[in-house]
C-alpha cells in the first residue's frame, strides 16, 4: 500500500511538472527583418531572448520594437559609455543590471519604454516597444489591403485610402509617405512597421494635408504602427465618428508636430500610445474641418467634440506645446465629455502638462484627468485659461500687432488687452467648467507651478476640483500648497481624499 501511494505521488508530481513546463518555456518572441537601407541606427544594438533586433534611427531617438508574449529578456549594448541608466515610466519599476557596457532586465508585459542614459542632457535615447504578438495579419494580396511588406524601404508618396479599405504596413517595412481618406468608413491602418514623414513634404507635392489625415469619416482604426519625424500634424480626424487609435508610437521633434489630434470628432478612443513630440502630444481642437480642412480661420462654428477617452499611455512633450492639451482653436458649441486616465508624462520639457486653452468661444466642460502620473514637468503642471491669442478667430488681422501685444509669458501666442479691447472681444469668448482632477502625481523632478484664469467675470473658469493631487509625496491642499495664480476663476476646490 505505501508502495502504491509512493507511486501515485510520483506519477501526480510528474504530471505537474509535465504540466507546468510548457507555461514556463511558452515565450515567443517575434523580430522583425531589417531593411537594407533602413536608416540602422548605429549607437545601440538589442537583443531580445538572444534574438537580434533591427534598431531604426530616428534624429530623436534609437526606436526598436518586437511582439512577444511571455517573458522577455531584453540586452540593449550602447555604444556610449554608460554610468547611468533610467527606464521610464518608473511606475514599472524596471531596475537594469549593467556589467560590461551592457544593460540587462526582463519584461513580463507589453509596454512602451524610455531608456535614458546618463541623466541630462537627454541625448538620443533608446525607445523600445515591446507589443503583443500581433494577430489576424492580412496577406499580400487581400482585397482592399494596400500591403507594405517586411524587410524593404518603400515610397508610395501619398495613400489614399477609400471606403472599407485597409492599410497593413508589416514589421520591418519603412514607408516613406503619408495616408489620407476622405469620406471613407470602415477603415483602418495597422501592422508593426514604421511610417517615416522625413520625406513627406517632397513626397505630397502641392497638396496640403497631414501625415495621417481623416477627414469626414467613420468606423477609423489605427493600430500598432510607428511614425516617425513627421513635420506636420501626425495623426488627424476631422469631423469624423467612431475613431480608435491603439498602441500608436510617434517620435519626432520638429516645428508643428503635434502626435494626435482630434479636431471636430466624436467618440474618440486613445489607449496604450506613446507620444515623443516638440509640440502637443495629445490635442483637442474645434473648427471647420473635413475636406475643406485647414480653414481655421473661420469664424463660423465646427462641429462639436463628444466623447474622449486618452488612457494607458505614456507621453514625452518636448520644446513646444502641451502634453495633453484642449485647444487653443476651439471655434464650436461645445468640447464636452474627454477623459485622460492612467497615464504616464515622462517628460515635460516646457508648456504645460495638462492645460486647457480657451482661445474661442466654445463651452469646454466635463473634463477628467485621472490616476496620472508626471515624473518630469519643467514649467506648468495645470494650465486651464481663457484669453485672445494668436489662434483665435477674431484675433486682429494687423500683423504689425503681433510684434507690439504679443505677451512673452507663461502662454504660447498670446496677446495682451487692454480694457477697451477686454470688452471688445468678450462675446467671442467661451467658458471652462466642470473640470475633475483625481489622483494626480508628480513623483519626480521640479516642482512646477499652475494657472487658472478667466478672460473677465462673464468668462471665467468654474467649478474645479483638485481630489488628492500630490506633488514629491505631499497633498496639496490649497492653491498657495500647489503654487497656483487663480484669476478670473470660481469654485475652485482642493480635497485631501483621506480625510474625506
Amino acid at each position: 500500500m505505501k508502495m502504491y501511494r509512493r507511486c501515485f505521488t510520483c506519477c501526480l508530481a510528474f504530471f505537474w511538472i509535465g504540466w507546468a513546463l510548457p507555461a514556463c518555456a511558452e515565450s515567443k518572441v517575434v523580430v522583425y527583418p531589417a531593411p537594407a537601407d533602413g536608416n540602422m541606427a548605429g549607437d545601440y544594438k538589442v537583443a531580445v531572448n538572444g534574438k537580434e533586433v533591427f534598431v531604426f534611427n530616428n534624429p530623436v531617438a534609437a526606436i526598436a520594437a518586437f511582439d512577444f508574449e511571455g517573458e522577455a529578456e531584453i540586452a540593449v549594448t550602447p555604444t556610449k559609455d554608460v554610468k547611468w541608466v533610467d527606464i521610464r515610466p518608473m511606475r514599472l519599476g524596471i531596475k537594469p543590471k549593467v556589467k560590461d557596457n551592457c544593460i540587462r532586465f526582463k519584461i513580463s508585459q507589453p509596454c512602451t519604454l524610455s531608456i535614458e542614459l546618463n541623466k541630462y542632457p537627454l541625448r538620443h535615447p533608446l525607445f523600445l516597444f515591446a507589443n503583443p504578438i500581433e494577430k489576424n495579419a492580412p496577406k499580400p494580396g487581400d482585397k482592399g489591403v494596400h500591403y507594405f511588406e517586411a524587410g524593404k524601404v518603400h515610397t508610395p508618396g501619398v495613400i489614399e485610402v477609400n471606403e472599407g479599405e485597409v492599410v497593413y504596413i508589416a514589421g520591418g517595412a519603412v514607408v516613406e509617405g503619408a495616408i489620407l481618406a476622405n469620406n471613407a468608413n470602415n477603415i483602418r491602418v495597422c501592422g508593426r512597421g514604421i511610417l517615416d514623414g522625413t520625406k513627406m513634404r517632397d513626397l505630397m507635392g502641392s497638396r496640403r494635408m497631414r501625415f495621417v489625415q481623416f477627414s469626414d469619416c467613420n468606423n477609423v482604426e489605427v493600430e500598432g504602427i510607428i511614425l516617425s519625424n513627421s513635420k506636420t500634424w501626425q495623426i488627424m480626424p476631422a469631423n469624423c465618428n467612431n475613431v480608435t487609435i491603439r498602441n500608436v508610437k510617434i517620435v519626432s521633434d520638429n516645428g508643428s508636430d503635434d502626435g494626435i489630434d482630434i479636431v471636430s470628432t466624436r467618440n474618440v478612443t486613445i489607449q496604450n500610445c506613446f507620444v515623443h513630440t516638440k509640440d502637443d502630444c495629445v490635442v483637442i481642437k474645434a473648427f471647420p474641418g473635413g475636406p475643406r480642412y485647414p480653414g481655421r480661420d473661420a469664424n463660423t462654428p465646427g462641429p462639436d467634440v463628444n466623447n474622449v477617452l486618452v488612457k494607458d499611455s505614456v507621453f514625452w512633450n518636448s520644446a513646444w506645446g502641451n502634453a495633453l492639451e484642449i485647444g487653443f482653436e476651439l471655434r464650436a458649441s461645445a468640447v464636452n465629455n474627454v477623459t485622460f486616465k492612467n497615464c504616464d508624462i515622462i517628460h515635460v520639457e516646457d508648456g504645460a502638462t495638462f492645460s486647457i486653452h480657451n482661445g474661442d468661444f466654445a463651452t469646454v466642460s466635463n473634463i477628467r484627468f485621472e490616476d496620472i502620473r508626471v515624473e518630469d514637468s519643467t514649467q506648468k503642471l495645470f494650465d486651464f485659461a481663457i484669453f485672445l491669442s494668436q489662434y483665435s478667430g477674431d484675433r486682429p488681422r494687423d500683423p504689425n500687432l503681433r510684434q507690439t501685444r504679443y505677451l512673452h509669458g507663461a502662454w504660447d501666442g498670446v496677446w495682451s488687452v487692454n480694457d477697451e479691447q477686454r470688452k471688445e472681444h468678450s462675446e467671442k469668448r467661451g467658458h471652462i467648467k466642470n473640470v475633475y482632477c483625481k489622483n494626480i502625481s508628480v513623483v519626480d523632478g521640479r516642482t512646477p507651478f499652475s494657472i487658472i484664469y478667466g478672460f473677465d467675470d462673464k468668462h471665467q473658469v468654474e467649478n474645479v476640483t483638485f481630489e488628492n493631487l500630490t506633488i514629491h509625496g505631499k497633498t496639496i491642499k490649497n492653491a498657495e500648497d500647489g503654487q497656483f495664480w487663480i484669476e478670473n476663476a470660481k469654485s475652485i476646490k482642493f480635497i485631501d481624499s483621506a480625510k474625506k
